[in-house]
C-alpha cells in the first residue's frame, strides 16, 4: 500500500507544478484564478452540508488564511508576469520551508537540528543561484517570486494552527477556500461583464481554466488522503519534488533554457526542503 501512496503524492506533486504551468502560460491570470476559483466554491458549498460548521475560536484563523492565500494567488500571478516558470516556481516553494522552519525556530523554540541546518543551507544556496540571471541579479522576478514563498510560509503556518482548534477540519479548509475565491470569482465577473461573457466567448479556453482549478483540487486531496497512510514529513518532503517537475516543464513546453545551473540550483533547493522537513 506505501508504495502506491507514495507514487501518488509524487503524481500530486506533478498536478502542482501543472497547474501552476497553466496559470504562467495563461495570457490573463486574473481571468485564469477567477475560472479556477468555481470549482473550488461548488465543491467547498457541497462540502459544508456534510460536515460540522469549525469552532467559533477557529474563525479569526479562516480569515487569516483567507486573505493569506488571496494574496498569494496576487503576487503569484505577478511573479509569472516578471520571469520564468522554471525560476519563480523553484525559488517560491523553496522559500516557503526555510521561512516555516525559520518562524518555529523563532517563536516556538523549536531546536535547530544539523540536518535541518544543512537542508537550510541548501535551500538558501539555490535561491541565490536562482536569483542571478546571467551573473545579474533579476530584480524583476525575484523579490515577487520571494514574496510569493512568504505568503505560502505565512498561510501554512496559520492553517496549522487554525485547523487544530477548529473542530472540523474540512469545515474550516472549506470556509477558508470559499472567503479567499469568491473575490476572485467576482473580479472575473466584473472585469469580464458577467458569467455568460466569462464562460462562453471562449469555452474551450474556459474548460481548459476549469480544469485547471480542478487540478489543484485533486492534488490537495492526494495529499489529504496520504495523511492518513504515510508520515507527514515524508508526504512534505515528496512535494517538494514539484519543483523538479517545474524546471522540465518550462523546458519541454515553455521552450525555456535547462541550464546546468538551474537543474543544480534546482536539485539544491528540493534536497534542502526535503531535509528541513525530514
Amino acid at each position: 500500500m506505501q508504495p502506491f501512496i507514495v507514487l501518488l503524492v509524487l503524481f500530486s506533486a506533478l498536478l502542482h507544478a501543472t497547474w501552476n504551468a497553466f496559470l504562467h502560460t495563461s495570457g490573463d491570470r486574473v481571468w485564469q484564478f477567477g475560472m479556477m476559483s468555481f470549482p473550488y466554491l461548488v465543491c467547498s458549498a457541497v462540502v459544508l452540508l456534510f460536515v460540522p460548521a469549525p469552532a467559533r475560536e477557529s474563525w479569526p484563523y479562516i480569515a487569516a488564511s483567507a486573505a493569506l492565500q488571496l494574496s498569494y494567488c496576487i503576487a503569484l500571478a505577478k511573479a509569472y508576469k516578471a520571469g520564468d516558470f522554471g525560476q519563480i516556481y523553484p525559488i517560491a516553494r523553496g522559500l516557503s520551508p526555510l521561512l516555516v522552519f525559520a518562524g518555529a525556530f523563532v517563536f516556538a523554540g523549536e531546536h535547530l537540528r544539523p540536518i535541518a541546518l544543512a537542508g537550510v543551507m541548501l535551500v538558501s544556496a539555490g535561491i541565490i543561484s536562482l536569483a542571478f540571471r546571467q551573473r545579474r541579479f533579476a530584480t524583476a522576478s525575484v523579490p515577487a517570486a520571494l514574496v510569493t514563498g512568504a505568503f505560502i510560509s505565512a498561510y501554512t503556518i496559520v492553517d496549522g494552527i487554525g485547523v487544530r482548534v477548529a473542530g472540523s477540519g474540512f469545515g474550516y479548509i472549506a470556509w477558508a477556500y470559499i472567503l479567499f475565491n469568491v473575490p476572485l470569482a467576482a473580479m472575473a465577473f466584473y472585469r469580464y461583464g458577467g458569467p455568460c461573457r466569462l464562460f462562453l466567448d471562449d469555452p474551450r479556453r474556459s474548460l481548459q481554466a476549469l480544469g485547471g482549478g480542478v487540478i489543484a483540487m485533486v492534488a490537495y486531496t492526494i495529499v489529504i488522503i496520504a495523511f492518513r497512510y504515510l508520515p507527514i514529513a515524508m508526504v512534505s518532503a515528496l512535494r517538494e519534488l514539484s519543483s523538479i517537475f517545474a524546471v522540465l516543464i518550462g523546458w519541454l513546453f515553455m521552450r525555456e533554457k535547462l541550464t546546468t545551473r538551474r537543474v543544480l540550483a534546482c536539485a539544491l533547493v528540493t534536497a534542502g526542503a526535503v531535509l528541513i522537513r525530514i
